[in-house]
């Protein structure tokens, strides 16, 4: 029994590490934050990015939306930014397409034919 409490009594700091932890990774960044200059692609393919720019505090994109049409197959005129996605949203207001994040400042979604594409904000050289 003092064997049960000590286990139960112990997983209460890791419980707490971990839940600490968790919620610093899903930080919600504002849009602010992600406006600029983004490029997507098909992974390995980066010469044929399309030029994209997410704009703040509105929310819209700019950039070549023909390009993106035909990578993602679908019209979209804004953005939503998740706690783990960045959403493209289509006319009718809702989400197209939710890119996951995969790395600082750059986010992938996989396509339904198995495709994946990259949206990386471009280096501001």
């Amino acid at each position: 029994m003092a064997f049960k409490r000590m286990i139960a009594l112990g997983a209460i700091p890791l419980m707490l590490i971990t839940e600490v932890g968790m919620a610093g990774s899903l930080l919600l960044p504002n849009p602010a934050q992600l406006a600029g200059d983004w490029e997507l692609y098909p992974e390995n393919e980066q010469a044929a990015a399309c030029q994209l720019q997410l704009h703040a505090p509105e929310t819209w994109l700019g950039g070549d939306l023909q390009c993106l049409q035909h990578l993602i197959g679908q019209s979209v005129s804004r953005w939503l930014v998740t706690p783990d996605t960045l959403a493209l949203i289509g006319a009718d207001g809702s989400a197209v397409v939710h890119f996951n994040r995969y790395k600082h400042e750059s986010y992938k979604w996989i396509t339904p034919a198995g495709k994946t594409l990259l949206l990386e904000r471009k280096s501001k050289d």
